[in-house]
């Protein structure tokens, strides 16, 4: 109303996929302009009617050539055309005209007539467009909107069940499925609270969280709610003790990190070899920060987004906020943020367009969404990424030490899946001849030395299983010290690395190792 009355402009756009919302507008607009005529156009029926739903009979059609006649409506008598719904860039490009020409007419803004189109995304209008109307971002709901509708729904089953049966049944409004109902519009949480009672006879946290997965699944996000934290990480522990301490503390404390004139931590990335468990070392941060964690896979994304590439970032985005506080993990961080001067020729500025929008949120004051990136190659990040205030610390993850490998020898053959050992005290010596394996490569050793032991018939599986599935897979020590040196190399180059912390990570690799390199390695820092 206030722009409106600004002559800011005639025509408005609300980004919005919620029916209920354009109910909520038809509703507002009635009681509050009850001088004005309040016309309702639907795009797909193409139909023009009043609130009652009385047509208005026009001899052509915004698909034709009923500009005018709808323009000289709104010069007529004070006019509210309220037009649903645009869903698609046809749509868009058939009202186009009319929005313009009515944006900052004269005579329409006398007669205080006003467009509003309701749209799933203001992205599938030209950007010129865009220029002359006001666009109003409509949020998927807040927690009083979802209390209420909530609060409605049993209301109305409570009501319904006692008149016709003389039941009365318990529909508890509690502030868990408040919370699992985060990021759905009202007409979402209406219809998971209705399938709810349908199912269980009550609101259910899992009913909601299902409509939450499948809203995510649609835009190629996937829902995570970790159930294990750092008790399944298999060593590590100056890796695991320095997150508790800039990470994990002030995003459970942060009146904590206020008292010392810190901000809420805002996001890491996770920098290392291939196949150290970065991605299940994020999933176990969530759950020990008491999150629900939403994993984004670049290349599904990048794939699913030709041709729509700011609507769908901007959509992302913005339900992430609507989810918060939760945990972004983006694997494969380097190819969502590819350095702009990489980007090819042929790419029309679709990746830099892209580029920009996440800088512009991730540097966001207001964002509430803590990012985990993880990556193989950061050197391929765009730095403008890499800058604090956007992703507070690049954190290394190098290869596990003798004590981190014998943990995660046990968590792979007692605790993630359940091994029969010969002797449990072989893993200490298989830990002793796994230098510069990584994660990835001793699952890979109980995995083999467990099929060699099933194809043998034997009850137990043995050292000599282990020792010839180490030879199998064979692991080039000089060639892993050599990529250890470049990740080092690489974080020296960045601005938000914890020196300090470095030389720990490093230490700790060298610990129980007599191997020089790794040695001249800390003295170069």
């Amino acid at each position: 109303m206030l722009k409106r009355k600004c002559n800011v402009s005639n025509t408005f756009i609300f980004e919005t996929c919620d029916p209920k919302r354009v109910n909520q507008f038809i509703k507002f607009v009635s009681e509050a302009f009850k001088s004005h005529r309040i016309l309702i156009y639907d795009l797909q029926s193409q139909n023009v009617t009043d609130t009652t739903g009385a047509p208005l009979s026009l001899s052509g059609g915004v698909f034709g050539f009923g500009v005018q006649q709808l323009l000289d409506l709104l010069k007529s008598k004070p006019t509210i055309l309220i037009i649903r719904y645009v869903y698609d860039r046809s749509h868009a490009d058939a009202i186009g005209d009319l929005l313009v020409a009515a944006s900052h007419d004269d005579v329409v803004y006398r007669h205080q007539s006003t467009i509003a189109v309701f749209a799933v995304d203001s992205g599938l209008f030209p950007f010129g467009l865009l220029r002359f109307v006001y666009t109003i971002r409509v949020i998927p709901s807040t927690p009083e909107e979802r209390r209420a509708v909530l609060e409605s729904v049993a209301h109305k089953i409570k009501a319904g069940l006692a008149e016709k049966f003389g039941i009365d049944v318990d529909l508890a409004v509690t502030d868990d499925i408040i919370q699992a109902s985060s990021g759905l519009t009202l007409d979402e949480t209406e219809s998971a609270a209705l399938e709810s009672f349908y199912k269980e006879r009550k609101f259910s946290v899992p009913v909601f969280t299902e409509y939450k997965i499948k809203v995510l699944s649609e835009m190629g996000l996937q829902y995570i709610k970790p159930s294990r934290g750092f008790e399944s990480v298999g060593g590590y522990d100056y890796l695991k003790d320095y997150v508790k301490k800039r990470i994990i503390k002030p995003l459970r404390n942060p009146e904590i990190a206020q008292k010392y004139g810190l901000g809420i931590p805002k996001g890491i990335l996770l920098y290392g070899l291939h196949g150290c468990g970065k991605t299940w070392f994020a999933k176990t941060l969530a759950a020990e920060v008491g999150l629900p964690m939403i994993a984004l896979n670049p290349s599904d994304f990048l794939r699913g987004i030709v041709g729509e590439t700011e609507s769908r970032v901007r959509q992302i985005t913005r339900l992430m906020e609507s989810l918060a506080p939760v945990i972004l993990f983006i694997d494969e961080f380097d190819q969502l943020t590819l350095s702009r001067e990489a980007t090819s020729i042929t790419d029309s500025g679709v990746t830099r367009r892209m580029t920009n929008m996440l800088l512009e949120w991730l540097g966001s004051e207001d964002r509430r969404t803590f990012v985990i990136g993880a990556t193989n190659f950061v050197e391929h990040i765009d730095p403008a990424f890499l800058r604090p205030g956007r992703l507070d610390e690049v954190i290394p993850v190098l290869p596990p030490d003798m004590k981190a490998r014998m943990e995660i020898l046990k968590v792979h053959t007692s605790v993630i899946r359940k091994v029969p050992l010969e002797r449990s005290d072989i893993l200490a010596e298989i830990a002793e001849k796994t230098y510069m394996f990584t994660g990835a490569d001793l699952e890979r050793s109980v995995i083999e030395a467990s099929y060699l032991a099933m194809e043998e018939g034997t009850p137990f599986v043995t050292k000599a299983h282990f020792n010839e599935a180490i030879n199998t897979i064979e692991v080039n020590v000089e060639e892993r010290l050599s990529m250890v040196k470049n990740v080092i190399n690489n974080m020296l180059k960045l601005e938000n690395v914890n020196r300090r912390f470095l030389k720990e990570a490093l230490k700790s690799l060298s610990e129980n190792e007599s191997d020089t390199r790794i040695s001249s390695l800390i003295t170069s820092l």
